[in-house]
C-alpha cells in the first residue's frame, strides 16, 4: 500500500487551482485540517467497503421531484 502524502498548504493550493478554486492568500492552513479529517474518513470508509461482505454491494442514487399540482394546468 502507497504511503500516505501529508496534506501542506502548497498542495491545498494546487488542489485548488486544478478545481479553479481560488484561495486568498492564509486560506490553506485554515483548509488543512478539514482536508485531512476528510481524507482519513475517506479511507476508512473505503477500507471498511472493500471488505468480502461489502462486495456485492452497488451504489444507488435516488432523484426526486415534487410534484407541482399546478404543473398539470
Amino acid at each position: 500500500m502507497a504511503s500516505r502524502k501529508e496534506v501542506t498548504p502548497a498542495a491545498i493550493g494546487v488542489l485548488a487551482g486544478y478545481a479553479e478554486l481560488p484561495l486568498a492568500p492564509g486560506r490553506e492552513a485554515v483548509i488543512i485540517g478539514t482536508l485531512e479529517a476528510w481524507i482519513k474518513d475517506a479511507n476508512e470508509l473505503s477500507r471498511k467497503m472493500s471488505a468480502e461482505k461489502y462486495r456485492d454491494l452497488i451504489p444507488a442514487t435516488v432523484f426526486s421531484h415534487p410534484i407541482d399540482p399546478e404543473e398539470d394546468r
